[in-house]
């Protein structure tokens, strides 16, 4: 089996989610546009790497807007394929998913959830202050060897629109948790920043069966257990609370901690840790706390809401939370799956510095507008992330084949031997002409192709197929 055809095959298992047969076509073929064009990308690049011409391009562009399936159950249904798939990254036998928010530079002055956005980061190059679009992303991880990607799901427009859906209002936190809530298997590990760390969180993954690894800040104070001494009670309800606990207060000397030498971004290092078992959250409830020193002397305190992983197995499976940034830099800069160009003529135009957008300020019909406007920026963001997994995906079923067609070469390859989602892409990019030429009936990009470019044979296009 080609690369290719392997491509398409997994896709085929995603067409339930389309109502239309023109609408699952459609996303095949823009799909394919997305890894085999190389111009700036845009719907029309899509098109153009195609070979169709001019007359499909409002074809294309209604996808994004076609009432024939929806975003969240086409990108539920790709993570229920993920769920199953053998490459799957475990800890203690389960799922391991990661978690975390991209803010998204938008200067639209009609495109509705642009607003103010801050930017904490200690790259200078970035500006503190960005008019943007913020998006909240759950990865599930898949590895072989010492590969390891962070492979999207989903990414959800969670920012800058206030109503846009009743269930899911509330704040970032409560936003992520409810996605992760709907994403992740049951019994699974979310790895998520400091920002997610509280109750919020804590309590519906508990009540869904999912556990949660994250950072919490220096200055968290747990609780200890409350014993009730026995004969002696006032009056009024009992105490649930014990006596608060400084946990940066716990930190001991290097040479009085466990030290254990774990895999940190892909490189062995030797750490110092505590670990704590205390109630932070619930006082029905207990959580791990694992008081780690790095070799440079920062003090971190990580928390997983499962007590019976390892203080080693926490501070390991952290560090697997820095591949959704890797995932996230790949998205912008290969793919720039951000790089959508949707606005909306019926909104009034935001000021320099917007603030959110009130739904409930605008007439009916131009609220449906803009839910339609958000669900084409999901849409344009998905399709991108579904391809950056098909090619993560290939990396990892079929690096032989994908080393064979690689036309190019590079000082730099990757350690581990595994080939990265630009190689993956440059290899079907190379090999994709030769086998269109082909016309090979399996493949379906070559079926509707065929379908398209013949009723226009006298327009001006670039056939692959040439």
């Amino acid at each position: 089996m080609g690369l290719d055809e392997r491509l398409e095959q997994i896709l085929q298992d995603l067409r339930p989610v389309f109502r239309r047969e023109a609408s699952f076509h459609w996303f095949v073929l823009l799909l394919w546009g997305v890894i085999v064009t190389t111009q700036a990308p845009a719907v029309t690049s899509y098109v153009n790497a195609l070979g169709l011409s001019e007359g499909y391009y409002h074809q294309a562009l209604h996808w994004f807007e076609s009432k024939a399936f929806r975003v969240d159950d086409l990108c539920a249904r790709w993570g229920k394929w993920l769920q199953e798939h053998p490459n799957r990254h475990t800890l203690k036998g389960q799922r391991v998913y990661v978690g975390d928010g991209v803010k998204v530079s938008k200067e639209g002055r009609k495109m509705p959830g642009v607003k103010r956005l801050h930017q904490e980061s200690e790259d200078v190059s970035k500006p503190e202050w960005i008019r943007g679009h913020y998006f909240s992303a759950v990865s599930q991880l898949l590895g072989a060897g010492e590969a390891l990607f962070a492979t999207p799901v989903m990414l959800k427009l969670h920012d800058g629109i206030e109503g846009v859906n009743s269930k899911a209002d509330g704040t970032l936190v409560d936003k992520m948790a409810s996605l992760c809530v709907q994403l992740v298997a049951k019994g699974s590990y979310v790895i998520l920043d400091a920002y997610y760390a509280s109750e919020k969180v804590l309590t519906p993954f508990r009540k869904a069966g999912i556990h949660v690894i994250s950072r919490v800040r220096i200055t968290t104070v747990a609780t200890a257990a409350f014993c009730l001494c026995p004969g002696k009670h006032g009056s009024g309800r009992h105490r649930k609370w014990g006596s608060d606990v400084k946990l940066k207060e716990l930190f001991a000397p290097l040479d009085k901690c466990s030290k254990a030498l774990v895999r940190l971004y892909g490189k062995p290092v030797t750490v110092y840790y505590q670990c704590f078992t205390l109630h932070w959250d619930s006082p029905d409830e207990l959580v791990l706390f694992v008081l780690t020193q790095l070799p440079s002397g920062k003090p971190i305190i990580l928390l997983s809401s499962d007590i019976t992983l390892s203080g080693e197995q926490v501070i390991e499976a952290y560090g697997w939370r820095f591949k959704i940034e890797v995932t996230f830099r790949t998205l912008i800069q290969l793919l720039d799956g951000f790089c959508y160009r949707f606005w909306l003529k019926a909104m009034a135009t935001a000021s320099k510095w917007p603030k959110n957008l009130v739904l409930a300020d605008y007439p009916e019909p131009v609220q449906a507008q803009v839910v339609r406007k958000v669900e084409a920026f999901e849409r344009f963001v998905n399709l991108n992330a579904i391809a950056m997994g098909l090619l993560q995906v290939l990396a990892l079923e079929m690096p032989k084949l994908v080393w064979a067609y690689f036309p190019l070469w590079f000082r730099t390859l990757p350690k581990h031997g595994y080939p990265t989602e630009q190689i993956v892409r440059l290899s079907i990019q190379h090999l994709l002409p030769s086998n269109l030429s082909k016309s090979r009936p399996t493949l379906l990009l070559t079926k509707l192709l065929a379908d398209k470019i013949d009723p226009f044979p006298g327009s001006p296009h670039h056939d692959l197929a040439a």
